[in-house]
């Protein structure tokens, strides 16, 4: 059926046009046919007049020597007969009684009357006749007649209109041809958009319209390219919805039937603290097991906040402060784990709108990874500066080991971990803070080994938004 369709629009391109184009070229052709022959004829005409003029005013029309050379000459039979139509004079070589039956018609022709041309046949061949009025000395009024054969004109007539019939039957072939050659460079792009688009209404994004032309198709095939890159785009962030959306409904469920426990838990903790006040090395254990209820409550509102970060609490802020305040709380824990954390801060640094807290997060986040990456110690770099078209850069450098590109996307679905105590959500959430605030979050592999998380802040409207690296 495709196929159909698309031979369907290549002949109606080619078919309107190669009728009309044939229409036009046989038309031009019979209007050259009939010019052609009515100006042979006319030639043919105007010739024996002008030998007939020159026959009347000589003095050589009686002489047959000087006819019999002008017939060889110019191919033409000269006849001289009276009014009554005897023949007293004929270059032919036949019987004059056969001439005469044909002359007779010739008779009812007026002396005083001009030249007449007529048609007629004589022993089978076609003549084209003059009849002119003459008067000659010893036979008075009289007729001088040409006959000129005109099967030569009949066959130079036929032999240019059947070459221009030829002429026009070639145009016409050479202008089908070049339509459809043309019509093709029409059609065959709209064929593989059509099979592109067939292939993605089937749900299989990884295809491209390949056509490079610079006209409206090729402008149509980006435009096609562009929705399709949009459209994946899209469904990764409806997989990822899905999957946060799944994953909240669970921890929702999990904190509702965990948190009512950990309630009861922690009021009869409270309760036999305050009874066994007396006995203080029991009373400690009981303070403990409620501190450590109070911990647990605080990591299961945590992974609450994870799943959803619920809306942004924007001000202007000073971004150096808030990654300053991160890293004097993470340096602790990093120096026990041989960790060396440096920064290295823009002084000239604008304020920015973005939500302090979500921020830190995301931060945060990015400095535990660079942790987790190196369990045998090493060099968190944290550094911000103002780059060529005045957008802030945040980057976090580490010194462990690289991820290839094609991974470190894959680090931020949700769910997806190398770690076997992790969840899998904190880069994932990250992005998610990330582009609430309108722009991206991304990792990249480090030419000197290690990895790095590069973070932009457009300044246009105090807007931050964060570009890939």
């Amino acid at each position: 059926m495709f196929i159909f369709r698309s031979k369907r629009i290549l002949f109606r391109i080619i078919f309107p046009f190669t009728l009309l184009f044939g229409l036009t070229t046989i038309l031009s052709w019979l209007c050259s046919a009939y010019f052609i022959t009515r100006y042979i004829d006319q030639n043919l005409e105007t010739q024996m007049k002008q030998v007939a003029s020159i026959l009347t005013k000589s003095g050589y029309v009686l002489n047959p020597v000087v006819l019999g050379k002008l017939k060889e000459a110019i191919n033409i039979e000269i006849v001289l007969f009276d009014l009554k139509g005897k023949i007293f004079l004929s270059t032919f070589n036949l019987q004059l009684s056969t001439i005469e039956k044909h002359i007779k018609d010739f008779r009812s022709i007026e002396p005083s009357a001009s030249s007449v041309e007529k048609d007629t046949e004589l022993t089978g061949i076609r003549y084209k006749t003059l009849i002119s009025p003459i008067s000659l000395p010893g036979h008075g009024p009289s007729f001088l007649s040409l006959w000129t054969p005109i099967h030569e004109a009949d066959h130079l007539k036929g032999r240019i209109i059947i070459g221009i019939g030829i002429i026009t039957f070639l145009g016409i072939i050479a202008m089908t041809v070049a339509g459809f050659i043309i019509a093709r460079t029409i059609t065959a792009p709209v064929e593989e958009l059509v099979k592109f688009t067939t292939t993605v209404s089937e749900g299989d994004f990884s295809q491209k319209a390949n056509i490079d032309s610079r006209d409206e198709i090729g402008s149509l095939a980006r435009s096609f390219n562009l929705m399709v890159d949009r459209l994946k785009a899209f469904e990764k962030k409806l997989v990822e919805s899905e999957k946060m959306a799944t994953a909240g409904q669970m921890i929702a469920g999990l904190t509702h039937e965990i948190r009512n426990p950990l309630t009861s838990i922690r009021m009869l903790g409270q309760v036999l603290q305050n009874r066994l006040k007396d006995q203080p090395e029991t009373h400690g254990m009981l303070g403990s097991m409620v501190t450590e209820i109070d911990r647990l409550d605080r990591i299961i509102q945590q992974m609450v906040a994870r799943i959803n970060p619920g809306e942004l609490q924007r001000k202007l802020s000073d971004l150096n402060r808030q990654i300053d305040d991160v890293i004097k709380v993470a340096g602790e824990g990093l120096t026990a784990q041989k960790i060396a954390i440096e920064q290295n801060l823009f002084k000239g640094l604008p304020e920015v709108f973005i939500d302090e807290e979500k921020i830190k997060q995301v931060v945060w986040n990015l400095i535990l990874n660079a942790k987790e990456a190196m369990p045998k110690g090493g060099i968190i770099m944290v550094s911000t500066a103002i780059i060529n078209n005045g957008s802030i850069e945040i980057l976090v450098d580490d010194s462990g080991p690289s991820i290839t590109s094609e991974d470190t996307e894959q680090l931020f679905q949700p769910f997806f971990t190398t770690k076997p105590e992790g969840m899998g959500l904190g880069l994932s959430m990250s992005r998610k803070i990330i582009e609430q605030h309108g722009g991206t979050l991304t990792l990249k592999a480090r030419a000197e080994g290690g990895m790095r998380a590069r973070i932009i802040l457009h300044m246009q409207g105090q807007s931050p938004v964060i570009a890939r690296a």
